[in-house]
């Protein structure tokens, strides 16, 4: 039976966590390894002389760009030592979506970045092309592969919250062989049982992503009726002291006319995302202040279509002047509107944005990245 795994955006190795952030103020994706090697402690072997060397990683993922300048070239000499493309059979393993490449070098980076592991040895296999998906039967069969090999660990940086017993088994047998195995906890949760194959595997470690040690990691926690949200906050949303409480009311778009009507002081407001008149540009910041001129503590703007997403405040179209006043943070349409139907009945909320390296990141897709409306 043929199954399709979609890639998780974790990318692990060992207790190697997130080591990318949306920096803020710039607008653009920078690595930060320099922050997260002393954050996950892998500093401490690296002052006993542990490098990595004499270790081959096998990275079971979209291939991996042996070209790149930190990844020293292919063959015995280079850093991708071996491999198998499992897509082109009679091609070595190039990656062309780059998330192997990622993968690799989180893990094994030796030129102006380093990885982790900066002597370690690569092995590449290919089981997919573009990132979106692979069949269980190659994952395992890359597993085999792995083992064939003689790789020291298996990296597979992928997972949904289904179980495989072909992909289990093949993880089973890798450990069976002394082979430490890696494995990511997918892209779905925060829920109970939402870890799959191969990351349920209890002997593999399996890994997710937290926020990494810098001051914009401010995340958010979101309480209506005693029930957690997943709620994210809004570049540019100013933290909190402490815990923002108060009753939940429903705002319609955010507009002033949507508000006037409304007793929102020291409220917690929620309002949709976009306009009900077609073209109207009703950004964030836009709705922020309404909110705040209204006399809201706090802002959950929900999505107008399926997914969460990434909004931002302080934009090119925000005005010199402008600062926002009260937090606010996104939560997807499905929650978003389970929200909304409570407010038939009185709801309390409980809302807080503050500063934590050492907690759970959110998935947000690429497409969902940097909106102002």
């Amino acid at each position: 039976m043929r199954s399709s795994i979609i890639f998780s955006i974790t990318f692990v190795i060992l207790s190697s966590i997130l080591i990318s952030q949306i920096f803020q103020s710039e607008n653009e994706i920078r690595t930060y390894i320099e922050n997260s090697v002393p954050y996950v402690g892998t500093e401490i072997p690296r002052t006993e002389g542990l490098d990595g060397s004499g270790i081959r990683v096998a990275v079971i993922d979209t291939g991996v760009d042996f070209n790149h300048p930190d990844l020293l070239g292919w063959g015995p000499d280079g850093k991708v030592i071996g491999g198998y493309n499992f897509i082109q059979t009679n091609q070595l393993p190039m990656d062309k979506n780059g998330h192997g490449t990622k993968v690799a070098g989180i893990i094994a980076a030796d030129g102006s970045t380093l990885g982790i592991a900066p002597k370690a040895k690569i092995l590449a296999y290919k089981v997919s092309e573009d990132g979106e998906g692979v069949s269980s039967e190659l994952i395992s069969s890359a597993i085999e592969k792995a083992i064939e090999d003689e790789a020291d660990i298996i990296n597979i940086s992928l997972g949904v919250n289904k179980t495989n017993s072909k992909i289990d088994s093949a993880v089973d047998y890798a450990l069976e062989k002394g082979i430490f195995v890696v494995t990511a906890a997918g892209n779905d949760g925060p829920e109970l049982k939402t870890i799959g194959s191969p990351g349920r595997n209890f002997e593999s470690l399996t890994v997710g992503a937290t926020y990494n040690n810098m001051t914009s990691s401010l995340i958010a926690t979101l309480e209506i009726d005693e029930k957690e949200y997943t709620a994210i906050p809004m570049v540019g949303a100013p933290k909190t002291n402490e815990p923002i409480t108060g009753k939940v009311i429903f705002g319609g778009f955010g507009k002033i006319s949507d508000l006037e009507n409304l007793d929102v002081k020291d409220a917690i407001l929620i309002v949709e995302r976009g306009s009900d008149v077609e073209g109207e540009l009703l950004f964030f910041s836009i709705k922020e202040k309404n909110s705040a001129d209204a006399g809201a503590k706090a802002l959950i703007v929900y999505n107008n279509e399926p997914g969460i997403f990434l909004g931002e405040l302080i934009h090119e179209f925000s005005g010199p002047e402008y600062s926002p006043q009260i937090p606010v943070v996104s939560v997807d349409r499905e929650e978003g509107l389970e929200i909304v139907e409570k407010l038939e009945n009185e709801s309390d909320g409980i809302l807080h944005l503050f500063y934590n390296p050492d907690f759970i990141a959110h998935l947000v897709q690429e497409d969902q990245f940097h909106h102002f409306t």
